[in-house]
Order: C-alpha cells, then structure tokens, then sequence
C-alpha cells in the first residue's frame, strides 16, 4: 500500500501542517474550526509540537469535557 501524503497524519508536527483545518467538537455543542498554524499561534503552542499531542491536551473551554478533534486538509 502506498503512502497517502495528503492526508494529515496524527504524528505530523504543525509547522508540517499548519494550512490544514483544525476542527474540534464538544458534546455540548461547543465547536471550532480554524487553520491549524493559527490555532497553534493563537495559543503560543510550539510549532514542533505533535497533533497527537495537542488533540490529547484539549479540554472544551466551556464544559471542561474533552472533546473530539480531526485535522482535515480541506
């Protein structure tokens, strides 16, 4: 099977992925969307930080819950 390098992978750091969309979604309805440098920038998160790494930090703003997160190219 061969490599599918449009698709962001989990292990890419940001600075790889930075024009893709970051969208994360709450159970209670809280949701955003955002090109992945900005979220990053936004947030002073280092720009060789893993995207498994700040999926698995986030916490909903509102709620406190964790919520789910997938990096899109489109």
């Amino acid at each position: 099977m061969a490599a599918n390098y449009d698709r962001p992978k989990p292990i890419d750091p940001v600075f790889y992925r930075r024009g893709c969309i970051f969208r994360i979604r709450c159970g209670c309805g809280h949701s955003l969307a955002q090109p992945l440098g900005l979220f990053a920038d936004e947030r002073d998160i280092p720009r060789t930080s893993r995207i498994h790494e700040i999926i698995a930090r986030l916490r909903c703003s509102r709620c406190g819950a964790k919520p789910t997160a997938e990096v899109t190219k489109y």
